[in-house]
């Protein structure tokens, strides 16, 4: 077992809270090719008693993002498995950098799930399928609440914007956001399966993988500061803040988008015309690389 993991362990058990910190990263350099990722205590294998065996994933030199290395994820057949693993996080509260270099050959599909505790299988958050046309989406409770494309045979990043506190998360593909959805669990953990679309057979490659708080990765650490009103609202909203320019969106709770709107006089005040069902919604207002979320009750 690697003394540097055994260090992150310790970390990750006591240290979530620290702002602005890189509390697990992985390039898996650490590593020989044929090592198997269980020798991490950051990483599980699905079922226990699986680790070294065909349940557990190896490091392999085929392809890398960085250095020579990387994971590999694979199945054996189009049903899935027996390759499961589960990188542990276990976040509560505060806001993190949960991302990743995924590398999906040719012809092949890949797949990962958010698990809502450290133990497998308590809870899922949502479901990413990556088909080997090109196309992904992401599942939660049993619906498709985005959709989107990523690149085939070169490397791309995963991102997922964490914000526990206002209970969602951003989830970027190559550089293009595909939604903000509700995440109102704590983030148990990452799976990675052997799996993919469900007709071609899971085949991907995983490399420099980072947690962090956003202060560590080059985010600007402060929030956007807004006020809007009234609040329960029923047909507009006042909004107010700075900067004046800025992205609003509003996300109804399961994660669907129902408000897109550009502003641009936020300092003196914007009147954003709602026409929306009774309920709770996130109010988003992205500014360069700075956001901010509130909670909004619209009550007719």
């Amino acid at each position: 077992m690697r003394m540097k993991n055994i260090l992150l362990l310790i970390g990750l058990a006591f240290s979530f809270t620290a702002f602005g910190q890189a509390l697990y990263e992985e390039g898996f350099e650490g590593f020989a090719a044929g090592d198997y990722i269980s020798d991490s205590p950051i990483w599980i294998t699905w079922a226990a008693g699986q680790e070294g065996t065909e349940g557990d994933a190896q490091v392999s030199n085929d392809y890398a993002n960085s250095g020579d290395n990387s994971l590999h994820i694979f199945a054996t057949t189009a049903a899935g498995g027996p390759l499961d693993v589960v990188m542990l996080a276990g976040l509560n509260e505060g806001v993190y950098v949960a991302s990743w270099m995924m590398y999906v050959p040719d012809g092949s599909s890949a797949y990962y799930n958010v698990q809502e505790d450290q133990a497998p299988g308590i809870g899922w958050a949502f479901d990413v399928t990556f088909a080997f046309t090109g196309d992904l989406q992401v599942v939660m409770d049993m619906a498709t609440v985005g959709s989107g494309t990523f690149p085939i045979d070169e490397w791309f990043e995963v991102r997922h914007d964490l914000d526990l506190d206002n209970d969602m998360v951003t989830l970027t593909v190559a550089g293009v956001e595909v939604g903000s959805f509700t995440f109102d669990s704590q983030f148990g953990g990452v799976n990675f399966f052997g799996y993919g679309d469900g007709t071609t057979i899971g085949n991907y490659y995983v490399d420099d993988i980072s947690l962090s708080t956003p202060a560590s990765i080059g985010e600007v650490a402060e929030e956007i500061a807004f006020t809007f009103g009234p609040n329960p609202a029923s047909t507009y909203i006042n909004l107010q803040g700075q900067p004046d320019n800025a992205m609003v969106r509003i996300h109804a709770l399961n994660g669907q988008l129902v408000h897109e709107q550009i502003v641009n006089n936020m300092n003196r005040g914007e009147i954003l015309e709602l026409n929306l069902e009774n309920g709770i919604y996130f109010l988003e207002v992205n500014a360069g690389n700075k956001r901010s979320t509130q909670r909004l009750v619209v009550q007719r």
